[in-house]
């Protein structure tokens, strides 16, 4: 596999995230943004489902045994996942409900659950991991995992840059 190919299809996957956000606007009620904000998950969750399995089977070049092995499990992981995931929206609204006005408690209580889902997601590649290298084969297991990788890290990203910071006593 080429790098300068999962370079492209990378870049091409980060520009899609780019041209498809939207942020909390000052304007609109929280209401408004909320009910935006899960709207825009929700297409963008199909999206990027759409895009990472074309991703995916580009670069992991799959022969029909390997494909017939691989996309069973892709589907119970990215089941798995969408759950974290629902954590991860349902995490991003309460901040964003509260950032201005975010009390020491409710700043250790919302960074409490982010550190949770994200022991959470790690835990799962590491089941699926297994799962995958039992089925294939180690290094076609890591393959998929650095994909997977620099797929999240770009959403991860794109999420982090349209969050507004918290608000402090010092600001």
């Amino acid at each position: 596999m080429k790098l300068a190919k999962i370079l492209k299809v990378v870049a091409l996957f980060a520009v899609a995230l780019l041209a498809a956000s939207v942020g909390f606007t000052q304007e609109e009620s929280f209401d408004a943004r909320e009910l935006n904000f899960r709207a825009y998950v929700t297409l963008l969750r199909a999206d990027i489902k759409a895009q990472r399995k074309d991703i995916v089977t580009q670069l992991m070049e799959f022969n029909d045994t390997d494909a017939a092995k691989f996309w069973p499990i892709f589907q119970q992981y990215d089941a798995e996942l969408t759950t974290i995931g629902d954590g991860r929206t349902q995490l991003i609204v309460d901040y964003a409900r509260d950032y201005e006005s975010l009390t020491n408690d409710q700043a250790d209580a919302l960074m409490s659950k982010a550190f949770e889902l994200e022991a959470r997601r790690a835990q799962l590649k590491k089941k699926y991991f297994d799962k995958m290298k039992t089925a294939l084969s180690a290094t076609q297991a890591a393959k998929f995992f650095l994909i997977e990788n620099q797929m999240q890290h770009i959403v991860d990203l794109q999420i982090s840059a349209g969050l507004p910071v918290v608000k402090t006593a010092s600001n």
